[in-house]
């Protein structure tokens, strides 16, 4: 089901914020019930649901505060918000990788939670680049008919999620790309982490199959 929304988010979001305020205004009202459903999905400890609802509530809070008509306080908000995403979607991730290398056995919700911490990942990079663009927007060279979506948040958010996912697949179409510093250093960062989490994540789940294949033998020669 995570995975499905996760999808279902990325898909519908882009269509939603083009259609009017009220779609707009339920299309952060979808984001932060799935931030809340990540939530409860992910963090199933009592130290996790501590830390994950300490990390949500900012995010709750400055995508409330975006809506403010005043100049400052809306990029004030912005830059809450994009923290707070970076943080709470980063724990989520961190506790989604510490589940899988605790399992001593491999199972069907144990690949899709390995994708949806793929993805989950990509969004903390998209908020980074959202931040960066906040304070240094040329450090960015993006092609002229995108670049008037950039000034409204919903479809900045949009756009640098792709750019992530983007990143993150080594694809690049290039009509988003990095042209100076941090924006260099963070894209780096995201390939090195993307070509990371496959290589460890993947090896442990075939790890984990071989032994369970290992084991099965075992018994069955019993």
């Amino acid at each position: 089901m995570l995975l499905a929304v996760l999808i279902g988010i990325h898909v519908g979001n882009p269509l939603l914020v083009s259609r009017g305020a009220t779609t707009r205004l339920l299309s952060d009202a979808v984001f932060v019930g799935i931030c809340l459903y990540v939530f409860f999905i992910v963090c199933s400890g009592r130290w996790q649901r501590v830390i994950g609802l300490a990390l949500f509530l900012p995010v709750l809070a400055g995508n409330t505060g975006l809506y403010a008509q005043l100049p400052g306080l809306q990029k004030a908000s912005s830059v809450v918000f994009y923290s707070a995403c970076i943080a709470f979607l980063g724990f989520a991730v961190t506790v989604i990788v510490r589940d899988l290398f605790s399992q001593t056995v491999i199972r069907g919700d144990d690949v899709i939670g390995a994708i949806c911490g793929y993805i989950l990942g990509a969004m903390v990079w998209g908020n980074l680049y959202a931040l960066a663009y906040l304070f240094a927007p040329q450090a960015f060279s993006i092609n002229p008919a995108i670049a008037m979506q950039l000034g409204d948040w919903q479809h900045r958010r949009s756009l640098f999620d792709y750019m992530s996912f983007t990143t993150l697949t080594s694809l690049g179409y290039g009509d988003i790309t990095p042209v100076g510093q941090p924006v260099y250093t963070l894209t780096w960062l995201e390939v090195l982490f993307g070509q990371f989490y496959l290589a460890v994540v993947v090896a442990q789940m075939v790890g984990l199959k071989l032994a369970q294949a290992i084991r099965g033998r075992g018994q069955d020669s019993r």
